[in-house]
């Protein structure tokens, strides 16, 4: 199976974000191509497209009822429709509440990994389970629960699961299942990038501590994630400023 690129996981591709931004552009004033062309490459840098691509989705539009278009001076000025004015109702009603709260979290994730910025507020509440699958889709679920889990045995002689699925609520406002995270301890025993032994005959709480391998795959981890959490996290808030901009117009 073909692996999905970075725009189908995150819902919006080249596509889907160029049909929004010719709906919010032509909001207040007639716009032509060659503009939306320049203004689009301006408002989200590094989502390069070529003129003709920009051309072709504005008759896309116009062909579904969402822009209108009139020539002048021999070339075509598009308007939002009615319908158009509905479409970019309904995808801010459906996008912004997510954007905004998955945003939340990547900051966090992301000053964590590169101390970059300002430290974000602690988590006032977690992130809400309506969003948490649409996020495991963006992040690898596995490098942040490895991460956190080799992390703690850096710094500490022995930890259990449970304090790391403890600290992934308390940093970031999100963690995944308890049976995910003793998954993920299971696989790292595995490869010996953890021991891990039991306190007593009761069994109920394994003490994990680390390895030379781990300290070593803890970098590579803490590496990975870092990349495509800075670039998630660069594109949703291209994404929730666009939102929160489309929220100005509309009042």
């Amino acid at each position: 199976m073909k692996e999905k690129n970075f725009q189908q996981t995150v819902g919006f591709s080249v596509k889907d974000t160029l049909a929004l931004y010719w709906l919010y552009a032509t909001q207040t004033k007639a716009k032509y191509s060659v503009e939306i062309h320049q203004e689009f490459e301006n408002e989200f840098p590094g989502r390069k497209v070529g003129y003709e691509y920009v051309a072709r989705i504005a008759k896309r539009l116009e062909a579904e009822g969402a822009l209108s278009s009139r020539q002048e001076h021999k070339k075509i000025l598009y308007s939002i429709t009615e319908l158009g004015r509905k479409r970019l109702t309904r995808y801010n009603e459906l996008y912004y509440g997510r954007f905004h709260e998955i945003v939340l979290v990547l900051d966090r994730f992301y000053y964590e990994l590169t101390r970059n910025g300002e430290k974000p507020p602690r988590p006032s509440h977690p992130l809400p389970e309506e969003f948490r699958s649409y996020f495991s889709k963006l992040i690898s679920v596995k490098d942040a629960v490895r991460y956190l889990a080799l992390k703690l045995s850096q710094t500490r002689s022995s930890f259990y699961m449970a304090e790391v699925g403890q600290q992934l609520e308390d940093l970031f406002g999100w963690c995944p299942s308890n049976g995910y995270l003793y998954q993920i301890a299971w696989e790292l025993e595995e490869k010996g990038y953890l021991i891990g032994s039991w306190p007593d005959e009761k069994r109920t709480v394994r003490n994990l501590r680390s390895t030379d391998e781990g300290a070593s795959f803890y970098k590579t981890i803490a590496m990975n994630l870092q990349e495509r959490i800075t670039t998630i996290r660069k594109y949703l808030h291209y994404m929730l400023k666009f939102f929160t901009d489309l929220k100005v117009e509309q009042l």
